[in-house]
């Protein structure tokens, strides 16, 4: 379902979900697995993307590859996949884990430096040693990235962000704010 350069980040993932779950004594085989699916949808069409996870906000309306996450667990749901672990970080991974499953800290962090993207090498080091390090560096990055290219940041990377320890302790006026009316949690 991925064209052949998607396919080659996408082993690169799996390999390194599996190698930071060996490394962090998680389930290899469920990291490998998701780090396998994660990307199903990334290269569908907008219109198939909108169908399979209707839009929970803005962003997702008006930048439906956000949605990619949700519509590949969709897929992988219609298609029989059960495992709950292996779902919701496949759902997790474009917009950060939500907390309590550290195989989704494994694959977010593997997608965003999985050694063909040529960037966040420190973060993919840090997660063979320390994964809740790796995974505040890796969403702190993304964010920092994001508004700095003027991007709106999603509400659950939002979310992701501030659930940081780091951050927690952080005044309100030197975090990225919520969205008001978000409609999910």
């Amino acid at each position: 379902m991925v064209r052949p350069r998607r396919f080659e980040h996408v082993v690169r993932v799996a390999e390194l979900s599996a190698q930071i779950a060996a490394a962090n004594g998680l389930d290899m085989a469920r990291a490998y697995a998701a780090g396998i699916l994660h990307d199903i949808a990334r290269d569908l069409p907008d219109t198939e993307l909108l169908r399979l996870a209707p839009p929970e906000c803005e962003i997702d309306g008006l930048h439906p590859l956000a949605l990619h996450g949700r519509a590949a667990r969709t897929l992988l749901e219609r298609w029989g996949y059960e495992d709950p672990v292996v779902l919701e970080a496949v759902e997790d991974h474009t917009t950060g884990p939500r907390g309590g499953n550290p195989v989704a800290q494994a694959v977010y962090i593997a997608d965003v430096s999985e050694p063909g993207r040529g960037v966040n090498a420190d973060i993919r080091e840090l997660a063979l040693q320390d994964l809740n390090a790796a995974l505040e560096r890796a969403i702190i990055s993304k964010v920092t990235y994001l508004q700095g290219k003027g991007i709106t940041v999603h509400p659950r990377t939002l979310r992701a962000y501030h659930a940081l320890p780091c951050c927690a302790q952080l005044p309100a006026s030197r975090t990225p704010a919520l969205p008001a009316s978000s409609a999910f949690q």
